[in-house]
């Protein structure tokens, strides 16, 4: 464990119990009022939260710093197609493996972009300028990658739960634990690329590449009916995962 100043470890619980707070208050009202739609919300706070705690802290320089110097600068063309790609090719695999990867058989969900992509890309800039963008380099200061990761997944899915117990921002005919596996893998792939990029960009790209292949592809069970091609999804996902993570653990687990 590394060590954190105490300032720092304040910033995690703070930030942490607001966003999963401010994600239950505006689900509660949603569901209050009769309009799940009002939900949609929730997915803003993370950033929000970053930007007005960054403003009051560390003023004008500290905003450049989480919007502008994490998200403008030179990324290596190789970690652009792993982010737009990773998640969409595992899933493409995922339907693949179903049909006996027969290719004839494999086909979009839909085609329509308008307004399904406007709201995958608002969700992510909502979402990741305050997870990847704030929250994780502070969890790094305190643990490895790794452990930051997986504490961050824990986080992430948690602050999801509201809306799930009110039957929006997560995925139909799902268990809990199911996507909570899922966000804890996905916050370890979007982890390691962030951790050698150290981009939101990178995060940015990945959450709109995995959220736009559930859109389109046939994996989520409320498209298919069946769990079978997200349990391929999630094999192959924890497999890949599991390699990155043993190859590199000369950096992604130790302690700086």
């Amino acid at each position: 464990m590394k060590s954190i100043n105490s300032s720092e470890s304040k910033e995690i619980y703070f930030f942490s119990i607001i966003a999963i707070a401010l994600s239950s208050i505006i689900c509660f009202i949603s569901y209050a009022i009769g309009d799940t739609n009002i939900s949609i919300l929730s997915v803003l706070t993370p950033t929000i939260l970053a930007l007005i705690y960054t403003l009051f802290t560390k003023g004008k320089k500290g905003v450049h710093q989480l919007f502008i110097k994490q998200t403008v600068k030179k990324i290596s063309f190789k970690w652009i197609l792993v982010s737009l790609l990773g998640i969409p090719l595992i899933a493409s695999l995922a339907m693949l493996s179903l049909y006996s990867f027969d290719i004839s058989k494999f086909a979009l969900r839909t085609t329509q972009l308008m307004p399904q992509i406007i709201v995958i890309i608002v969700i992510a800039l909502g979402e990741e300028y305050g997870w990847r963008g704030f929250l994780l380099p502070r969890l790094m200061n305190k643990f490895n990658p790794f452990y930051s990761n997986v504490i961050l997944g824990l986080i992430w899915g948690i602050w999801h739960f509201p809306a799930y117990l009110i039957g929006t921002g997560v995925p139909l005919n799902m268990n809990f634990m199911v996507f909570l596996i899922w966000v804890i893998l996905a916050s370890l792939f979007i982890g390691w690329v962030y951790y050698y990029t150290k981009s939101v960009l990178t995060s940015i790209l990945i959450h709109i590449s995995a959220n736009a292949a559930f859109n389109y592809l046939l994996i989520l069970p409320e498209f298919t009916g069946s769990m079978n091609a997200f349990w391929f999804f999630i094999l192959y996902l924890f497999v890949i995962i599991f390699a990155i993570f043993y190859n590199k653990r000369k950096d992604l687990f130790k302690k700086e």
